[in-house]
């Protein structure tokens, strides 16, 4: 592992020359380089080397939430380690298993290699402020993406916006129901998530109230569960069970559409789309299995995250802050917005076979900022995606590159 760009900082006079460079990879004959790794397997402590760069590299520390197999958390770990490849960036990931203690000690691990900065997704907000305060000790920026720490030293937190999509999830819903009903009128079953997390709170209050603009669409139901594939199925099976006379459900993450679908096939009640008896299934996330589910007509739509944009989104700006001494004017300003025109991250570097981020599905972007009781943060809100039939076979999409 090379030495970070900041210890070298520390020890080399103020007339010195520092001299960094990356790894080089073989490319096409466009000069496109092509790295094909694999999300989602465990990884701890694995660093990927940079293959090109402009300012000089920086080690980032990347203590992730959890892998183990999820596919969202591999695509999201895969965009930061193409990422560091295409920008001569050295990336030290850690996997916290879910679990908040372990992720706060990868985090200290990572502080005392002496990375330059820490871009984390927290398992628990409020605990993931140690991480943010150890790190700062050290002059350690801490960057947030997916999730985010309780406290306002966090320069800047990239994800989209949780009650914006379940407000499209919402406005979808009544958009089929229409096609299917003559008229925006009919019953939805909702699925929630336990609602002890902001993120949770806002994918139920978004869809609600969206609803409540929906006069002749009634929520009949309202089926909580505990995170898990099997707790969901069992629990939509005992709503069918008890009746299976609505015309919507909602599911709020990805392992909730996943139970929907085994749930209605176990009980009966899988229709494809326009035929009797379908129930219009619309989500939150679009893995693998919900856009074969969504292709073969048994799924109507998900509101997708552009989860391959947020670590290359956070590192862009994490290493502008660097070069820049982590002064704050490297950050976008709140209530801007910004278009794909103003930022590119795409390099036409192949990755997985294609090029991920061609298609800027992040943009337009809208900085906001949230409050906490020692300060704020700078917000980048990233747009959502819709995928429904027509657009579920998208290369660019990261559940197809899963």
């Amino acid at each position: 592992m090379t030495v970070s760009r900041r210890k070298l900082l520390k020890t080399v006079g103020a007339t010195g020359t520092i001299a960094l460079a990356g790894c080089s990879n073989s490319g096409d004959s466009n000069g496109n380089t092509d790295s094909s790794g694999q999300g989602g397997g465990s990884t701890d402590g694995t660093t990927s080397q940079g293959t090109s760069g402009q300012s000089g590299q920086y080690h980032i520390g990347f203590p992730i939430m959890g892998l183990g197999g999820d596919p969202w958390m591999g695509a999201f770990r895969n965009g930061a380690e193409w990422y560091a490849q295409d920008h001569n960036l050295e990336l030290t990931v850690t996997d916290g298993e879910f679990d908040s203690a372990k992720q706060i000690n990868d985090a200290k691990r990572l502080i005392r290699q002496d990375v330059d900065a820490i871009l984390t997704s927290p398992v628990q907000s409020d605990a993931a402020v140690t991480i943010v305060e150890q790190a700062n000790a050290e002059n350690i920026p801490v960057f947030t993406a997916n999730s985010t720490a309780s406290t306002g030293k966090v320069p800047m937190f990239t994800a989209f916006g949780n009650a914006d999509a379940a407000a499209s999830a919402a406005e979808v819903m009544a958009k089929r129901l229409e096609q299917r009903n003559g008229a925006r009128e009919g019953t939805v079953v909702e699925v929630m998530l336990p609602q002890d997390t902001e993120t949770f709170v806002q994918r139920h209050e978004g869809f609600v109230n969206q609803m409540k603009e929906y006069s002749d669409i009634e929520i009949v139901g309202q089926v909580q569960y505990d995170q898990t594939q099997q707790d969901a199925a069992n629990k939509i099976a005992t709503q069918l069970q008890r009746n299976d006379d609505f015309d919507g459900l909602y599911c709020p993450d990805l392992l909730s559409g996943l139970a929907a679908m085994s749930a209605f096939e176990n009980q009966g009640v899988k229709k494809k789309i326009g035929n009797e008896g379908h129930i219009t299934t619309v989500g939150l996330d679009a893995g693998p299995t919900t856009l074969e589910a969504i292709q073969n007509e048994f799924f109507d739509a998900a509101i997708d995250q552009p989860n391959l944009f947020y670590a290359p989104i956070s590192m862009k700006y994490m290493t502008d802050y660097l070069d820049a001494g982590q002064d704050s004017s490297a950050i976008p300003e709140a209530g801007k917005e910004l278009t794909a025109d103003q930022l590119t991250i795409a390099t036409g570097n192949k990755h997985g076979g294609i090029n991920p981020w061609a298609e800027p599905l992040w943009a337009p972007g809208q900085i906001e900022t949230l409050e906490f009781d020692d300060g704020k943060q700078t917000y980048f809100k990233t747009s959502s995606v819709t995928v429904t039939q027509e657009n579920a076979d998208a290369p660019y999409l990261w559940g197809n590159l899963a």
